[in-house]
C-alpha cells in the first residue's frame, strides 16, 4: 500500500511540475513586458505548484506570525528540499541555492529559468554575482530566501550561519527577516534530507508517509546590523530561540494555520 501510494504521488508530482512550468512558459510572451504582471504570473504558477505539491505529499503547513512583505531578505534554517515547497506555498520569493543544483536533470533547468540564485561560496566572484542577482530580485518586488547554514540538517539544532551573503544587508543596514522551519510526522519518520542521504531513496520514503506537518514561525521583527558577523550571530540566535520554544505567548497569539491537505 505504501509503495503504491508513493508511486501515485510521484507521478502526480511530476505531472504538476511539468504542467505548471509549461503554463508559465506559454504565458511569458504575453506578460514579460509588464514586470508587475510577469511577477504575478510567476507566483501564480510557482506558488500553485508548491501548494498542489504540498497537498500531494499529505503535508499540512501551520504558519505562525505574518510573513514579511516583499521585497525582503529572509534567512531560514534548512532541512532539505521540502523547505522550498513550504516557503513558496506561503509567499512569492526566489531562493539562493548551491551551484550544484543547477546541474540536476530537469529540476536544475527549471530552477534556472525561475530566477534561482546559484552560488559556490568558495568563490568570491560567485558571492558578488549573487549579491547583484539579489538586488535585481528586490527591484522586481521579489523576496529573497537564504539558507544561511550552508547545508541542510536534521532540524534539532541550528548550525552557525555563513556571514558572507549577509554582506549585502550589512553594507546598507538592510533589515533581515528570519523564519524557523520544523517538521513532524505521526511515526516520527524523518522528513529532513541531510548529511549523506541520497535524494531519490529519501523522496520515495517521504512519499510513503500518509501525512506530516510543517511548522513555519516567522520572526516578529527584522534584525539590522552593519557588521555581517554580528548580523549572522543575531539571526542564528533568533532562529534557534524560535526552534527551541515555539509555544511562547507572542508566537501563539499571532498564529495562523493554513491547511494544505
Amino acid at each position: 500500500m505504501k509503495v503504491l501510494r508513493a508511486t501515485i504521488r510521484f507521478l502526480a508530482m511530476c505531472s504538476v511540475m511539468v504542467g505548471c512550468y509549461v503554463c508559465w512558459v506559454l504565458g511569458q510572451p504575453f506578460v514579460f513586458a509588464f514586470p508587475s504582471i510577469s511577477r504575478k504570473w510567476r507566483h501564480f504558477n510557482f506558488g500553485g505548484w508548491a501548494k498542489t505539491t504540498a497537498r500531494i505529499l499529505g503535508m499540512t503547513v501551520t504558519v505562525h506570525n505574518a510573513p514579511p512583505p516583499a521585497p525582503f531578505l529572509l534567512v531560514s534554517n534548512h532541512l532539505g528540499y521540502v523547505d522550498i515547497i513550504v516557503l513558496e506555498s506561503i509567499m512569492d520569493c526566489v531562493f539562493i541555492a548551491k551551484s550544484e543544483l543547477a546541474s540536476w536533470p530537469v529540476v536544475g533547468f527549471i530552477s534556472r529559468t525561475l530566477n534561482t540564485i546559484f552560488i559556490d561560496r568558495s568563490r568570491k566572484r560567485d558571492i558578488l554575482q549573487a549579491m547583484e542577482s539579489a538586488d535585481r530580485a528586490f527591484s522586481c518586488g521579489l523576496g529573497v530566501v537564504l539558507f544561511a547554514e550552508g547545508t541542510s540538517t536534521q532540524g534539532k539544532t541550528v548550525l552557525p550561519f555563513k556571514s558572507s551573503l549577509l554582506e549585502i544587508a550589512a553594507r546598507r543596514s538592510t533589515p533581515v527577516h528570519y523564519v524557523t522551519l520544523s517538521y513532524s510526522s505521526p511515526a516520527n519518520e524523518s522528513v529532513a534530507w541531510w548529511r549523506d542521504m541520497t535524494f531519490f531513496p529519501h523522496l520515495f520514503q517521504l512519499l510513503q508517509l500518509k501525512r506530516f506537518e510543517a511548522k513555519v514561525i516567522f520572526g516578529l521583527k527584522p534584525i539590522i546590523s552593519s557588521n555581517r558577523h554580528v548580523l549572522a550571530e543575531k539571526l542564528r540566535a533568533a532562529v534557534s530561540s524560535q526552534l527551541n520554544s515555539s509555544t511562547t505567548a507572542g508566537v501563539v497569539a499571532k498564529s495562523e494555520e493554513l491547511q494544505l491537505v
